[in-house]
């Protein structure tokens, strides 16, 4: 398998966890009680903060592995020829 192929699935593993993690702290914040909602309202902001940075990077990850792939094809192209 191609090194951008294993870099995507990567990312998509990890993309999942986030999803999975981000969702059982929200759940969990859920369950604090009333008194604290200040402190449940600014986590959940932070959380957005978290959720977005994360989102970019993932972007910006794939957007390399995408680059990557195409030179890859690119050199495998460029070594055939020379054969």
């Amino acid at each position: 398998m191609a090194t951008s192929a294993v870099a995507m699935k990567w990312l998509e593993l990890l993309e999942k966890e986030f999803d999975r993690a981000y969702l059982d702290l929200d759940i969990l914040l859920g369950e604090v009680d009333e008194e604290q909602c200040d402190i449940t309202y600014e986590a959940r902001r932070r959380m957005s903060a978290l959720s977005s940075a994360f989102a970019q990077l993932c972007h910006k990850a794939q957007t390399v592995f995408e680059t990557n792939e195409k030179l890859e094809v690119s050199a495998r192209f460029s070594l055939c020829r020379q054969r």
